[in-house]
């Protein structure tokens, strides 16, 4: 395989690397706003999104001459790009030569390609999910324990914590893991057609969209590890729609991800997007708390769970592009698009005796509606 030209002797090769790569479950990259073209981009590198701030009524008196409007100054979220991947591989003269006569060198390249983006795309994946997870409002369900193991019905709940917080009902996704894909499948609301209204679900394997959700499976979705906070208490009290809380007494960590209650909110389980080593503030996802929480009410954190998603589509921003690289004689490079769009900066280079293959992505996710975005626990 001679080394000018190789990309453009590769491409059908590449291109069935592409079509070809394995296909863990997809759905949280695959529900959110995401970029993804092959615009290059640098590690570090930040995309401000602007969130207007609530408002609030005043009485109109009509009159014959007006004043100016309540100013208003938006706050902003900041999306970064935090990783910046790769999957290496390399080959000297004699390995070449030897897949060349054997004719195996174009397979073997498309074999390393396909594993280097499915690779690359699951670690994107569990990035996306842990970001979600991070930046929910509130939780629902009950840790531990299937959502779906007799009904359906946990998707109503989790649906009124997004409706309560005002969020956009038109675009509502539900990305939740495989246990939780095939408990559902195995209900009667499912598998029944007089249920289910036909049998296609049953037929395809697909889950149709349930109360406005588009329902989506990842292989991104894994158990969170609570912290090990204990006796935590609030010091003041913390009025509806705060989101930091001060807390003092208690020992151990709160991380981020973490569902914590209060002794005076019997209704709400709140996910902590700031968490404590000591005693400290932490700070609950928007909106905050839905009640006046009062002073020295106890704090208790919730068990481990699994975190399946809900959030509204463009709660959620994702930017995945392929790395800037400066040219380099030795170094040959071209982009790569998957079937789910993302786009690969693939490299070769040259060196004594011997070449290196590496392929590169680079991404970075954020949510900028929190009050968008809840959990229903498993």
């Amino acid at each position: 395989m001679a080394t000018t030209n190789i990309f453009t002797a590769l491409q059908p090769v590449l291109y069935s690397a592409a079509q070809e790569v394995s296909n863990e479950p997809f759905g949280v990259i695959s529900g959110i706003a995401a970029s993804f073209d092959d615009k290059g981009v640098a590690i570090g590198d930040k995309v401000r999104i602007p969130v207007a701030p609530t408002r609030a009524t005043d009485d109109y008196v009509p009159a014959m001459t007006t004043t100016a409007g309540d100013g208003a100054t938006a706050s902003n979220v900041e999306v970064e790009i935090t990783d910046n991947k790769m999957v290496s591989w390399n080959l000297n003269g004699e390995q070449l030569r030897s897949l060349e006569n054997g004719s195996t060198d174009g397979e073997w390249v498309r074999q390393m390609i396909a594993q280097g983006m499915r690779a690359i795309r699951n670690g994107a994946e569990l990035s996306c999910a842990a970001a979600i997870k991070q930046g929910a409002s509130r939780a629902v369900g009950t840790a531990g324990t299937n959502p779906f193991a007799s009904s359906i019905d946990s998707i109503v709940d989790v649906r009124k914590v997004l409706f309560d917080n005002g969020a956009p009902m038109a675009d509502l996704q539900l990305c939740i893991n495989s246990t939780a894909g095939t408990a559902a499948r195995k209900l009667g609301i499912i598998q029944q057609a007089y249920q289910a209204g036909n049998e296609s679900e049953r037929r395809s394997g697909d889950l149709l969209r349930q109360f406005g959700f588009m329902i989506r499976e990842s292989a991104g979705i894994v158990t969170h590890t609570k912290g090990t906070g204990a006796d935590y208490v609030t010091s003041g009290s913390t009025a509806a729609g705060i989101r930091d809380v001060a807390l003092v007494t208690g020992t151990g960590t709160i991380l981020p991800g973490d569902v914590v209650t209060f002794a005076a909110d019997s209704t709400n389980k709140y996910v902590v997007s700031t968490g404590v080593a000591a005693p400290g503030t932490i700070t609950l996802g928007r909106p905050g708390a839905r009640v006046t929480i009062a002073t020295a009410n106890a704090l208790t954190v919730g068990a481990n769970y699994t975190p399946n998603l809900a959030f509204e589509r463009n709660a959620v921003v994702g930017i995945m592009r392929p790395p800037v690289m400066p040219d380099n004689p030795l170094m040959q490079k071209t982009l790569i698009s998957d079937t789910n769009g993302l786009t690969y900066l693939l490299v070769m280079i040259a060196g004594d005796g011997m070449a290196t293959w590496r392929l590169h992505l680079a991404y970075g996710f954020k949510v900028v509606q929190g009050e968008h975005v809840a959990i229903l626990m498993g």
